[in-house]
């Protein structure tokens, strides 16, 4: 499909590079706090318990991968595993005490200099608008 946009091959470029800043930005949010950036990603993700495969797709990650990710949190006393309501063969993956303190010193790294901070606020709220507005296809 053309859509005779000249602008969409240079907007393409700049969101590649935002990512990659975005990327490299979380990854040593990670590790700062001693994580790897999919460990950190898992962590990102669970505001409430989630199934493996839930928690897998918000990470984009094969199951294989986030069993991996969940193994390595849970031997450090980051996640626990818990019967899930409606499932009894499935297990809701939860933060502990220590994996709620942990994702908040993530969010609070994450606040600190962000790649997109060289944008006014009303910028960046636009630009969420614009974004979620681009990937839902309205």
């Amino acid at each position: 499909m053309t859509t005779g946009d000249e602008a969409l091959p240079g907007l393409t470029a700049l969101l590649y590079a935002a990512t990659a800043r975005l990327d490299a930005h979380f990854a040593a949010c990670a590790a700062d706090i001693g994580l790897t950036a999919s460990q950190a990603n898992a962590v990102h993700e669970l505001a409430e318990p989630l199934g493996m495969r839930e928690l897998g797709r918000r990470m984009c990650c094969e199951p294989p991968n986030v069993t991996f990710v969940v193994d390595r949190l849970e031997e450090r006393g980051l996640v626990d595993r818990r019967p899930h309501p409606g499932d009894r063969r499935a297990k809701l993956i939860a933060l502990t005490a220590a994996g709620e303190e942990l994702r908040s010193r993530l969010f609070a790294g994450l606040a600190v200099d962000p790649p997109l901070s060289g944008l006014p606020d009303a910028q960046r709220r636009a630009l969420r608008v614009l974004l979620a507005r681009a990937l839902n296809g309205s």
